[in-house]
């Protein structure tokens, strides 16, 4: 099965599109798409370069036709704009510039002809290219292949700065997705790494790790061969799915043979490996499908790669599953006949001194453990009032990245990547009146003094500029507006700022590289100065991209706190029906809601955004830390099974204790390397990730063999229920098995 699913893991494809939080059947996909039918795209991408010329030098001119035309020849690429279109635009024109390329009109024309600023700095020392591409052809992996070659053409025109800029949304999106997609690769490959590595420590055997890595390898080949039959691409959320798969896959291996190796001390090895499974399949089946269903959960989101992530992570977990149980069948009664050899090696260990010395405090000091659980409860959760959403994924990246430094030059020099579009719809024949560009004016004037606003473009400047030249006795705005739209309606420049046929108006306001909050604030401050400046007569609407990527992060995020509640619910139900008992069911919720907890807790403490990203570590976190539970309470229900007259439930959680926290630690330190790997990334968003996920590993194991031992000792009510409710189970087997055969 795995050679022939070498052919079709063979033909896996990246998703080049890239699309991460595309939801293409909202509504608000829909309003921009009528958007850009009305305006055209707002995708574009600014070039920067720094320029030694005189703008007066016929040279400069020359080298910005060139640039223009290689731009241009680029498929994907819709429209460049420079120096050179603007020359070209009636709007230029319209102001009389018979010498466009002399500085002091420039200068003049920066915050008239709208866009210009763009194009060129104060001082005249950098010049920019405003590129518009189609994003439904270039995106992702494809654009920053093109964008390498459109800086190479700006570079060689201005050989004397061999550095170009570049900032935009389409480009941090870009690059936002190839971070992510390179650290989940890594988070994958850690994860193989450090469970062979640990499976060799643990068992101090090569042999041991060598069932790990085939184990892993194998799972990861099905995975990619089902992703080939199915057409599913590689991306950011896909990617993802590995690392999970593999940290399964080890995490079964590891309870298989730990028992086994128990087994050996009593039985023979082909009776061993019977006894093997007929304790451990059935915790390890449900540890499979629990985090198989959690996962399952993530196909209610909006977003089509996040699907098809939760049915990769899903199916691939089952087989893993699969996988482990075949290549240990197989492997243990041929490469391990004996327990002599093994077991003397495990004594004194770091494993073992951390099961022995320092993770049964729960059952030496149990009342300060549960008093620390519950202070550690209170302290967490208060920090979660503190969490606040991200609805904007502008700002991720740390700002030593190639794209940070870029962006930083552009602001500083042009104008910033990022914007918005203010659109006013007139109801009636508003743009006819004086009343209403006097307070456009007014308005815009009002903005550019927000804190985060860089500029404004719009048609407003302009049409003051003509009617102050038409009409010195009395400036007549709406006349020169009636006048620019019956002359240039069909104009390409004009129909950016104006559409004659919805009678809408569009404002462009460029914004800085703001955290979400600044950026949220600048949005609400900029529709209430709107919505109060024209009152009557007039429809006021924000879009553009950064509106519609705002709309999908939010609803993305969402969708992900159902998808948390949904597996806590099937994830709880599935461990009552694997435990069969109500109270060992709700028993498994106490270790399990402590990393949940903790990482909204550590968010609101340490101002970790809820995004996409962080979201999602809570549904791994939970999906994998239950996993341990499974293991803990299976053995405690099996020993209190068969629970002797003079035996009691400290003893019982004592005997569970010793048979599961060994391959428990070692589960846990696999997933919590693999994801301290995640540290490293160059996107704040994803080193969150890693953070939450290696602390909520940590903590789910406190929880599993320090807090519920100790809280099961220290409450009597609790303890006596255990042992009344599975002694009536225990009486129940017995009578069933003195039944006569019918």
């Amino acid at each position: 099965m795995t050679l022939l699913f070498i052919i079709p893991a063979s033909q896996l494809r990246i998703d080049a599109s890239g699309v991460s939080f595309s939801a293409t059947d909202s509504e608000e996909y829909k309003d921009y798409l009528s958007f850009i039918e009305t305006f055209g795209t707002d995708e574009y991408i600014v070039l920067a370069i720094q320029n030694s010329l005189t703008i007066t030098d016929p040279e400069l001119k020359k080298r910005v036709n060139r640039v223009n035309e290689e731009l241009n020849s680029i498929d994907s690429i819709l429209k460049v704009i420079d120096l050179g279109t603007m020359e070209s635009s009636n709007l230029s024109r319209l102001i009389s510039t018979s010498h466009f390329w002399d500085e002091k009109i420039l200068s003049d024309s920066l915050h008239i002809i709208p866009g210009l600023n763009r194009l060129i700095s104060k001082d005249m020392k950098t010049l920019a290219f405003i590129v518009r591409i189609d994003n439904e052809k270039l995106n992702g992996f494809q654009l920053e292949k093109n964008l390498k070659q459109m800086k190479q053409i700006v570079v060689s025109a201005f050989p004397e700065y061999p550095r170009c800029y570049a900032a935009g949304i389409p480009v941090l999106r870009a690059a936002f997705e190839r971070y992510n997609l390179m650290n989940a690769l890594i988070f994958g490959s850690l994860g193989l790494l450090f469970g062979t590595l640990i499976a060799f420590y643990l068992f101090k055997t090569m042999r041991a790790g060598m069932m790990v890595m085939l184990a892993s390898l194998g799972s990861l080949i099905w995975t990619l061969g089902i992703m080939g039959v199915f057409g599913i691409e590689l991306n950011l959320a896909t990617g993802l799915s590995f690392g999970f798969i593999l940290v399964v896959s080890t995490t079964t291996v590891f309870h298989i043979v730990s028992k086994y190796f128990q087994s050996l001390k009593d039985y023979s090895k082909d009776v061993a490996l019977q006894k093997t499974f007929e304790i451990i399949i059935r915790p390890c089946f449900m540890c499979a499908l629990t985090t198989s269903a959690g996962f399952l959960s993530l196909t209610i989101s909006p977003v089509k790669m996040v699907c098809q992530a939760g049915i990769i992570i899903s199916i691939g977990v089952m087989m893993a599953f699969l996988l482990a149980l075949a290549i240990t069948s197989f492997c243990l009664p041929r490469y391990f006949i004996s327990n002599h050899r093994v077991h003397p090696k495990t004594e004194g260990d770091f494993i073992d001194r951390i099961v022995k010395e320092y993770l049964t405090i729960g059952f030496k000091k149990p009342g300060i453990i549960v008093l620390a659980g519950i202070l550690f409860f209170i302290i967490m959760a208060s920090g979660i009032p503190k969490i606040q959403a991200v609805k904007h994924l502008t700002n991720p990246v740390i700002k030593s990245t190639r794209e940070a430094k870029d962006l930083d030059f552009i602001e500083q020099h042009i104008s910033t990547g990022y914007s918005f579009s203010i659109i006013l719809k007139s109801q009636d024949k508003s743009f006819d009146y004086r009343k209403f560009w006097y307070n456009l004016y007014q308005f815009e004037n009002t903005l550019k003094s927000i804190p985060g606003i860089q500029s404004v473009e719009s048609l407003t400047p302009l049409v003051f500029r003509l009617s102050l030249g038409l009409s010195p006795s009395g400036v007549m705005p709406e006349f020169v507006f009636r006048q620019l739209v019956s002359q240039d309606s069909e104009n390409e420049m004009m129909k950016s700022y104006f559409d004659p046929i919805s009678k809408s108006l569009r404002l462009i306001i460029h914004i800085k590289n703001h955290s979400s909050d600044q950026i949220e604030a600048i949005l609400k401050q900029v529709k209430n100065k709107a919505e109060h400046t024209f009152s009557q007569g007039i429809e006021v609407a924000l879009s553009g991209q950064l509106i519609m990527l705002r709309s999908q992060t939010a609803d993305l995020v969402s969708s992900q706190l159902k998808t948390l509640f949904w597996a806590l619910f099937v994830i709880t139900v599935l461990m009552m029906i694997q435990l069969k008992s109500f109270v060992l069911g709700l028993l498994s919720l106490i270790p399990n809601l402590f990393p949940l907890i903790t990482i909204f807790g550590i968010m609101g403490w340490f101002h970790i955004p809820l995004d996409p990203l962080t979201i999602f570590a809570a549904v791994i976190s939970f999906g994998l830390s239950v996993d341990d539970s499974i293991h803990y309470l299976t053995e405690l229900k099996r020993k209190m099974m068969h629970l002797k007259e003079t035996s009691n439930v400290h003893e019982c959680l004592s005997t569970a204790y010793y048979k599961t926290s060994r391959a428990l630690v070692s589960t846990t330190a696999v997933l919590f390397l693999s994801a301290m790997g995640l540290l490293f990334s160059s996107f704040q968003h994803v080193f969150s990730l890693g953070l939450l996920i290696s602390s909520a590993s940590i903590v789910a194991l406190a929880g599993d063999l320090m807090f519920m031992p100790a809280i099961v000792i220290m409450s009597d009510p609790l303890s006596s229920l255990l042992s009344s409710e599975l002694k009536i189970q225990n009486k129940g087997i017995k009578n069933n098995h003195n039944e006569p055969l019918l």
